[in-house]
């Protein structure tokens, strides 16, 4: 989960974006990473998100609604926040509905980078992002319609697998078992669907290996920080990059 690129000051961290409620510590890894770097490199900044969520026309929502089970969409909407940013739920571009809706279903804390995100504030370190909101919503948006449907519907008949596998997942993370997390991705149904593997996953790691290698040259200690998933499986960053990748010993 923690590797280094040789011959170059950058590092990679496989991180956890949210915890289980049940298991709140950060590893002692993850605070050893932070103290090395001089600087920081984020995957996207979640608030410069929020107002691509929001369809800019209408009929998308309707369009999706058509597709889900009456049964399940009702189910969903009694989830929905009724206030805040994500209400309404009919106003959400339904690539939206589908990243957000697996959380109503999780018992979550803060994960790797908002306390990361909170040191480096309080401690003057700089940090940056890989990606931009934009490019993050352009990613999601080439979700087929029909795919969103299938996942919300699949979500819907089961809505007990998202903190189950965020609880095997997290466990997995903690012991550093990379296969271990890639195969516990594998199992969850959202990821049985290619198209959104190849938007959260594929089709990012291949936009952000550029953007790593552009930082290989430079002699600042630099820890790039991304969900784990992308340091596993076929087409993971770390291939991407074309380059080898070492795991960092606790006593390096």
């Amino acid at each position: 989960m923690y590797l280094h690129i040789p011959g170059t000051n950058v590092r990679l961290l496989g991180s956890m974006h949210l915890f289980p409620a049940s298991s709140r510590r950060t590893p002692p890894w993850i605070e050893e990473a932070y103290d090395w770097a001089e600087t920081l490199v984020f995957e996207s900044d979640p608030p410069t998100i929020l107002p691509f969520l929001k369809a800019d026309v209408e009929g998308g929502a309707q369009v999706l609604q058509s597709l889900v089970p009456a049964d399940a969409w009702t189910r969903l909407q009694a989830a929905w926040p009724t206030e805040g940013p994500l209400a309404p739920l009919a106003d959400l571009r339904p690539w939206a509905t589908l990243i957000v809706a697996p959380t109503l279903f999780q018992q979550l804390v803060d994960g790797v980078e908002p306390r990361m995100l909170r040191w480096a504030n309080a401690h003057g370190k700089p940090y940056r992002y890989l990606e931009t909101a934009s490019e993050v919503a352009d990613a999601l948006e080439s979700i087929p319609l029909d795919t969103v449907a299938a996942a919300l519907s699949l979500l819907m008949s089961d809505t007990g697998e998202p903190q189950r596998t965020l609880e095997r997942m997290h466990a997995a993370w903690l012991e550093g078992d990379l296969p271990a997390v890639a195969r516990i991705a594998d199992e969850s149904p959202i990821f049985t669907l290619p198209a959104i593997r190849h938007a959260i996953l594929d089709a990012r790691n291949r936009l952000w290996a550029q953007r790593v290698r552009d930082l290989l040259p430079q002699a600042q200690r630099t820890l790039v920080v991304v969900g784990a998933l992308h340091l596993c499986g076929p087409g993971n960053l770390v291939e991407c990059l074309g380059r080898p990748a070492q795991p960092i010993l606790d006593d390096e």
